[in-house]
């Protein structure tokens, strides 16, 4: 399983439910726009956006051939999920004002977890000890150590 095919699974039907629950409140529920709201949510995004794309520029400089451990990878062995689980759905829920949103954010992060291991396992299989080592130094997806839970 590569990357994005893991993305796709994991992230498309989050960004659905949010995008459905976005037209089913704003246009047929009558919602009122909630402007602090909307702005909140443009800076989140944006936010997103930034670890988003500095997680892929990290990425790039491996080209494929070796395990990432620097930037945001540190960090989190998946920052880019990160980025889109903690930071641009959640700026997207904002600043469209959905709360059905939120249930796509907790879909995409059960999906995360539901097949993550098969991608976990294709990279201790291609980075064998190397790997195994980075696993035990880092979490999966938040920063435990970092927040003193880890």
């Amino acid at each position: 399983m590569n990357a994005k095919s893991l993305e796709s699974k994991v992230l498309l039907p989050g960004y659905g439910v949010i995008v459905v629950g976005c037209i089913l409140e704003n246009l047929a529920l009558h919602t009122n726009f909630f402007l602090l709201g909307s702005l909140f949510g443009f800076l989140w995004l944006a936010v997103g956006l930034f670890a988003l794309f500095f997680a892929m520029r990290e990425l790039k400089k491996s080209e494929g051939f070796m395990l990432v451990e620097t930037g945001p990878f540190a960090f989190t062995r998946n920052p880019a999920m990160a980025a889109h689980l903690l930071g641009i759905m959640p700026g997207l829920c904002l600043l469209l004002n959905t709360n059905i949103g939120i249930l796509g954010i907790i879909a995409s992060a059960v999906l995360f977890f539901k097949h993550i291991g098969a991608e976990e396992m294709e990279l201790e299989d291609r980075f064998g000890e190397i790997y195994l080592a980075y696993k035990e130094r880092v979490s999966r997806l938040l920063p435990c150590h970092l927040l003193g839970l880890g």
